[in-house]
């Protein structure tokens, strides 16, 4: 990324999968610019006109205002940047506003979780899915984040009379230990076989000059969409995750306290995520398989 900025924001703790988006747009906002005016253009030159044209365009592309509203909150950020390192003299983001009005309502959250977990055996013993693809599946029905899935580290398993588990340590300090069925443990074992396979301590790892290390975000496309398509529904971490907290509450019955303890979150963090699942949750139908 030009200017240091994917390291910058890598280094304040940003986490990679954000970090990804962000230098997408930032890419895809210098190619339009390019094509505008049929030369490279340098940040000091770029205009609000610019920015509102190209948000516009975005915006005409179908996205919904939310993530439009992301993306402005991106640029906002690598103008800073840019600010910061003198790469700007002055930075007119702050007081930018955009001519169209969006609307912030969050959106319905449309997932079976029930559809998903009837598929988990078949995602485990596919020959047709990747290793990857199916340890995020597995991550991906537990609740957790993307930024904790790839810090997970093999020594963390423990494998004693009650199975193998996993005592996962979150970025914000919390933990919560993850228990596996006979289906789950075998992929697990897989995929600790493989790290040690390739030298590393990450049981989700990609190659970078000749060496693994942590799973490189780039290519977790490439995994969501192959499960996509296996499953028939969308997979996105974030809606998995409210559609199963709400399957904590409205079918295992588990209450607030027990929801904190699974996620391994703050109280308030699940209270939050409870209340906004309860409102914000659609159950999307499957047609038996």
């Amino acid at each position: 990324m030009p200017y240091g900025y994917e390291k910058y924001r890598l280094d304040n703790g940003i986490s990679p999968n954000t970090v990804v988006h962000e230098v997408q747009l930032i890419r895809a906002l210098f190619a339009f610019l390019r094509k505008t005016y049929k030369k490279s253009v340098e940040p000091h030159e770029i205009r609000p006109s610019d920015i509102q044209q190209f948000l516009l365009e975005q915006k005409e592309a179908g996205i919904k205002d939310s993530t439009l509203n992301r993306k402005l909150i991106f640029i906002r950020l690598w103008f800073d940047y840019m600010w910061q390192i003198g790469k700007i003299p002055n930075d007119f983001m702050p007081k930018f506003k955009l001519n169209h009005k969006l609307d912030l309502k969050p959106h319905d959250i449309e997932v079976d979780y029930g559809h998903l977990l009837e598929k988990k055996p078949d995602v485990l013993k596919s020959i047709k899915l990747p290793l990857n693809a199916k340890l995020l599946y597995v991550f991906y029905l537990r609740g957790l984040r993307l930024r904790d899935m790839v810090t997970i580290d093999i020594d963390n398993f423990i494998n004693d009379e009650d199975g193998l588990h996993l005592d996962v340590e979150k970025k914000d300090g919390y933990h919560c230990t993850l228990h596996f069925d006979s289906l789950e443990e075998a992929v697990m074992e897989q995929g600790i076989e493989r790290a040690k396979a390739r030298g590393t301590s990450f049981l989700l790892s990609s190659k970078v000059k000749d060496e693994f290390t942590h799973f490189q975000m780039g290519s977790l496309s490439d995994y969501t969409e192959a499960l996509s398509e296996f499953v028939g529904a969308p997979i996105r971490s974030g809606d998995i995750r409210f559609a199963y907290v709400h399957h904590l509450y409205s079918v295992d019955h588990k209450n607030l306290e027990e929801i904190q303890e699974i996620l391994g979150v703050s109280l308030d963090s699940a209270s939050r995520m409870l209340k906004d699942s309860l409102v914000r949750m659609k159950r999307q139908a499957h047609p038996p398989t």
